[in-house]
């Protein structure tokens, strides 16, 4: 028996491997149905026979590479080259089903360096900061001026998400224009929006943004995209459409409030450093890094 086995786990192979992930993909690992197989790469790591890691990975969804979901190897048994022997045989799994990118996300925190070195001696590409999260108190900001002093002009009104209609959210998350992308598409992790902090503003009756907020826990908010489509830009309208949010935030039961940005939207880095500032938030980097 080798000291190291990577084997590709099956539903009724993966009990002892499910303490190894996030609760949310504990299920998925051993539902039996034909489908959920085609979703997922699920590799096991013993050690003389001793399950101890796993590497669980989404496959690709259109054009988006695959993604890894969970890297695990127990403590006991870190620096023995498992997490490169699952990265590899991740490679082996891709070149296989013909798929030729895959990435993974992470927040830099909890020893992320580790993760880092397995990856770079795995040849993935050098991690780069994706996104930054801000993580603010939302009592702390619930007096500032700027939440009022923004005001939306007699064009513009905004709808609440819940009276939102269907076709038009499907319109919103198809547009074709600069700078658009995944990270702002109102269908993406659409059950945990939280509909009345989520708006969409309309300049004389034409979409002109939205603002999307998530709430996965019950004492946070996650500020998780602000748009505002190419041709209404540089008119004041995003934080106009931001201070409208934050003042539903305000009234809810939530203590805290999560805000993503980009790492390559300048413009709203200036404004979250100016505005965000007197809140203290905790901010923490969210890398990315690409196999190809």
């Amino acid at each position: 028996m080798p000291l190291i086995e990577i084997i590709k786990l099956t539903p009724e192979a993966s009990g002892p491997y499910r303490p190894f992930t996030y609760r949310a993909y504990r299920d998925w690992m051993v539902k039996p149905e034909a489908e959920s197989e085609a979703e997922k790469i699920a590799l096991g790591a013993c050690f003389m026979g001793e399950p101890v890691g796993l590497l669980l990975v989404h496959s690709p969804i259109h054009d988006e590479p695959a993604r890894v979901l969970s890297l695990f190897v127990d403590e006991r048994f870190r620096n023995l080259g498992i997490g490169s022997a699952l990265m590899q045989e991740l490679k082996t799994c891709l070149s296989r089903n013909n798929l030729r990118r895959a990435c993974v996300e992470y927040y830099a925190i909890n020893k992320y360096q580790a993760l880092e070195r397995v990856l770079l001696k795995s040849g993935w590409q050098l991690p780069a900061v994706y996104s930054r999260f801000y993580r603010c108190d939302i009592s702390a900001g619930r007096d500032s001026p700027w939440i009022h002093r923004f005001k939306l002009s007699a064009r513009c009104h905004v709808i609440p998400w819940s009276e939102l209609q269907r076709d038009e959210i499907a319109v919103m998350n198809t547009l074709q224009e600069k700078d658009f992308n995944a990270y702002f598409m109102p269908l993406l992790n659409d059950g945990t929006i939280e509909t009345d902090c989520s708006l969409v503003l309309k300049l004389d009756d034409e979409i002109a943004g939205w603002s999307i907020v998530d709430r996965e826990l019950t004492d946070t908010l996650l500020y998780r995209a602000l748009y505002i489509r190419e041709v209404y830009r540089d008119q004041g309208l995003g934080l106009a459409l931001a201070a409208q949010s934050a003042q539903r935030m305000i009234r809810t039961n939530a203590t805290h409030l999560v805000i993503q940005l980009l790492a390559g939207n300048e413009r709203m880095q200036k404004v979250a450093d100016r505005l965000l500032a007197p809140m203290q938030p905790v901010i923490t980097d969210y890398k990315r890094a690409v196999l190809e």
